[in-house]
């Protein structure tokens, strides 16, 4: 099974790929919720040692929240780097 968020462009890659001799059907399934909280921070001292304070860890639901609105044109928040100088540690 393929969540549909991530069928977005299933069909058009299929046809590319092959040519145009191969399209897929696609057939909704049913919904299922997913178990992790896309707004999930590490607040206990157990996951702070553990995750650090970032918690790099990829969670699935907050790719689909974000790739969901970044497709809508809504904010999606990401972290830039304003001085990408200041944050340099090799020097030429």
């Amino acid at each position: 099974m393929l969540p549909v968020v991530e069928s977005f462009g299933f069909a058009d890659e299929i046809r590319k790929r092959t040519s145009g001799a191969a399209s897929p059907q696609l057939i909704f399934s049913g919904y299922e919720t997913l178990d992790q909280d896309p707004f999930w921070v590490p607040t206990t001292i157990e996951e702070l040692e553990d995750l650090g304070e970032k918690a790099d860890r990829a969670n699935v639901a907050k790719g689909y929240v974000d790739g969901v609105r970044k497709r809508k044109g809504m904010f999606v928040e990401k972290k830039l780097v304003e001085n990408a100088e200041k944050q340099r540690t090799l020097k030429r």
